[in-house]
């Protein structure tokens, strides 16, 4: 197999990305977004050309910036994978939902911090069908 150029590279991982439903998306130690795929648009409901090279603060509350920022600082310190869970409101439809996020550092083969990766996967239904479970078994 030939090798791949970086370009070959580039389009190959967003196209992966964008073929998961969970959001997915990259930020530079600065905490602005170098990458993030569809999914990640359809609960903001900005593109990703908006929100390029921003933070947080500058399309979120204050308060929910605030507490994806400490996230962000609590995986950068952790030095490893983190995962936390949140309740937010999806921009576009309006809905409340669940979202279980893993943010991970990424290090360059030398070991400098090249930025944040993050997965997110709604987990709505999850945390509806445990509240309905504990409503309905017995407590002993």
């Amino acid at each position: 197999m030939d090798q791949l150029t970086s370009v070959d590279k580039s389009i190959l991982i967003r196209e992966l990305c964008e073929a998961v439903q969970d959001i997915v998306f990259f930020k530079n130690p600065d905490g602005e977004y170098l990458f993030a795929n569809r999914a990640f648009e359809h609960l903001y409901g900005y593109t990703f050309e908006q929100i390029q090279g921003k933070s947080d603060f500058d399309f979120l509350t204050k308060a929910e910036a605030e507490f994806f920022a400490a996230r962000d600082i609590e995986a950068l310190n952790a030095g490893k994978q983190t995962v936390s869970e949140a309740w937010q409101v999806n921009e576009l439809t309006g809905d409340r939902e669940c979202y279980q996020t893993i943010k991970s550092p990424v290090f360059s083969g030398g070991g400098r911090l090249m930025g944040l990766l993050g997965v997110v996967k709604n987990i709505t239904r999850q945390k509806n069908a445990e509240e309905i479970l504990r409503a309905t078994v017995p407590r002993e």
